[in-house]
């Protein structure tokens, strides 16, 4: 009996441990499968891109949207959701996320409509140096001038080269009142086909050669210049100035102008030049007025002197039947003024009356040709 307690007491200990053992090796092996599929990414061989673990760089976007016809899967997988294995969830987590593109503008190598020309088109300079059609003349040619314009510098050219071919010039010289003559005959002359020299110049006269000497002036214009007369309108600033002491309206002062206009017309008289001397009008300033006639006086005598000058009284024009003054004067029915505002120049229906009169002095003087 005793020895069948043992017997059991013995089998009950070994199938004890026997079922530990059992349970013990189970477990192991189940920790070890489970650890195995865990450290799986790890142990993969390099080449299995699914288990490799690694850091992935975030790509840039692209510089295009994909292509119009590539479509996504949307669709749900057919039959029920299962869970997701260890495997596949480790997967998921280390995948980056694709970069949605859809709203960058359109590639550009997909087609692009032409754009419509303008209207204009054919007028359309393209950018860039302009080319020119074949044997079409350039801005550098000389051939490439206007004939409008070609025409217009011909006449230019020939309007400036006729008073060299003229066959008789008149040069009119003198001080301020001289200019406004100049003026109106060069208009009148001009129209007869005879040339005229202007050559007026303010605040001159003969006393004072430093500011102008009109002497050589008229020395050198003979030389140089196929005159057939001048007109000398002078002596408006003369009468202000004193000779050597002399003051102006004084007999000797008188004396002393006379001798300095006999020199400068005998200049003329020298190269065979006709000259027509113009006294000044009458001056509205009384005291003024007084030394204008003393240089008118003095002027007549000397040209009365020297050959081939002829003086002309210019007061008539600007005076009343008493020898006064007047500011205007009734022509046509009106009264047109002939005098400046300062009461010593002329308005320009003045200049052209006066210029009007020494041209026909001109003519009877035979300083112009027959039928001008």
């Amino acid at each position: 009996m005793r020895s069948l307690l043992f017997f059991v007491f013995t089998l009950s200990l070994t199938v004890a441990v026997l079922a530990t053992g059992c349970v013990n090796t189970s477990s192991k092996g189940e920790d070890k499968r489970v650890a195995e599929k865990t450290a799986a990414p790890e142990t993969a061989p390099p080449g299995d891109a699914e288990a490799e673990v690694k850091a992935v760089p975030e790509p840039a976007p692209p510089a295009a949207a994909p292509p119009a016809d590539l479509t996504l899967d949307t669709t749900p997988p057919a039959g029920p959701a299962r869970p997701a294995s260890p495997e596949e969830q480790t997967k998921k987590a280390l995948e980056p996320v694709p970069v949605q593109a859809a709203a960058l503008p359109q590639p550009k190598s997909e087609p692009v409509e032409p754009v419509p020309a303008p209207e204009n088109a054919s007028q359309a300079k393209p950018e860039g140096k302009p080319t020119r059609p074949a044997g079409e003349k350039t801005e550098a040619s000389p051939q490439a001038e206007p004939r409008q314009d070609a025409a217009k510098k011909g006449k230019k050219d020939a309007r400036e080269a006729t008073p060299r071919e003229k066959t008789a010039a008149v040069a009119v010289v003198g001080d301020s009142l001289a200019v406004g003559v100049g003026m109106t005959m060069s208009q009148r002359l001009e129209k007869t086909g005879l040339g005229c020299e202007p050559l007026g110049k303010v605040s001159t006269g003969l006393i004072n050669k430093k500011f102008f000497d009109w002497e050589k002036k008229l020395t050198e214009l003979v030389a140089k210049e196929k005159l057939s007369a001048v007109v000398v309108v002078m002596g408006g600033n003369d009468a202000n100035n004193a000779i050597g002491g002399r003051q102006p309206g004084t007999p000797q002062w008188s004396e002393a102008y006379r001798e300095k206009a006999e020199s400068f017309l005998r200049i003329a008289a020298g190269a065979g030049v006709k000259v027509i001397w113009v006294g000044l009008p009458a001056m509205r300033e009384a005291a003024y007025n007084a030394r204008v006639v003393s240089v008118n006086a003095a002027a007549k005598d000397a040209c009365a002197k020297v050959g081939g000058c002829t003086y002309m009284e210019a007061s008539t024009l600007f005076t009343d039947a008493s020898g006064n003054y007047v500011q205007a004067k009734d022509i046509g029915g009106r009264k047109v003024p002939l005098r400046a505002k300062d009461g010593v120049h002329m308005t320009m229906t003045g200049y052209d009356l006066l210029c009007g009169q020494v041209l026909d002095k001109l003519g009877s003087a035979g300083a112009l040709p027959s039928g001008n």
